[in-house]
């Protein structure tokens, strides 16, 4: 493959590995669907925009953290998972510097 370098390649093929993992797994098409599963696939934090919190107290089967990501897309997963603690964490002190 001329014309890519070696990360170049690299970055190319775990992008495209995230989009066919998010497009593929469970999903929420909008705030009023629920998630039915998690996905398993352990998302970036750099690719990651904000997310929604889903309760089974309320409408839907299941507790859910819906991470919304730049490329639009979102993914359901178990907000009991160590890295998804994590990654709320990060998104928390990301919009409490943007409101300071």
């Amino acid at each position: 493959m001329a014309g890519f370098s070696g990360k170049s390649l690299v970055l190319v093929s775990l992008l495209g590995l995230l989009v066919l993992l998010l497009c593929c797994s469970s999903k929420a098409q909008s705030n009023q669907d629920c998630c039915l599963s998690y996905t398993k696939a352990r998302l970036p934090r750099w690719a990651l925009k904000g997310y929604t919190e889903q309760l089974s107290t309320e409408v839907c089967d299941i507790d859910a953290i819906i991470f919304h990501t730049y490329s639009g897309l979102k993914a359901c997963v178990n907000p009991k998972e160590g890295w998804v603690k994590k990654h709320l964490l990060f998104l928390s002190q990301k919009l409490k510097k943007m409101s300071m």
